[in-house]
């Protein structure tokens, strides 16, 4: 006997078939979206993680940037300190040298080693070196000018051979030597 079936199955099962397939279309399309909102959260996490990073080593940066400066602004201050200090001691050393020049200048002046007189000096104001006199003194760099009064040529000769013979001046050149009356007036009270 032949029989038939009526309900038609293959219908059904292909209608089966085509609910399971679009049950696992969603499901899998529903498990990559999930997937990719995880991952999609992930990446955010750590995008906001390193924007934080970021926004900490900008904050270092700027801070450090300010130090950078405080830091070249102290050194300019070393740098104008150490300028000032030079100058101060440079100062200082010639301020020394002055003292040295005029301190060895009044010993070569004072030191009579003369023994010329003038018949209008006594043998006393001889010994005080009173026969040479500095009208003006100028020290420029090396080089020294020295204007002065003299009783005779010999306290000269005697006074530029003192200079000769100190170590400390070299090339003692006489310039000008000029004769002229001095008259001196003293008032007795």
């Amino acid at each position: 006997m032949i029989r038939i079936n009526l309900i038609p199955y293959r219908e059904i099962r292909e209608k089966e078939n085509i609910r399971k397939q679009m049950s696992i279309f969603f499901l899998s399309f529903l498990v990559v979206v999930v997937i990719l909102v995880g991952y999609n959260i992930t990446l955010q996490k750590r995008i906001d993680g390193l924007n934080t990073k970021i926004a900490n080593k900008k904050k270092k940066l700027a801070k450090i940037e300010s130090q950078a400066k405080e830091v070249d602004r102290i050194k300019k201050e070393l740098g104008n300190l150490e300028k000032k200090t030079k100058v101060i001691k440079n100062l200082e050393k010639k301020r020394k040298d002055a003292f040295f020049l005029l301190d060895n200048m009044t010993k070569m002046v004072v030191e009579n080693t003369s023994n010329s007189r003038s018949d209008t000096l006594s043998d006393n104001d001889n010994k005080h070196g009173k026969r040479l006199w500095f009208i003006d003194f100028q020290a420029k760099g090396d080089n020294i000018d020295i204007k002065g009064i003299a009783m005779d040529n010999k306290t000269v000769a005697d006074f530029m051979t003192r200079l000769e013979n100190s170590k400390l001046y070299k090339n003692v050149n006489l310039k000008r030597l000029e004769q002229k009356k001095i008259i001196l007036a003293v008032r007795f009270p």
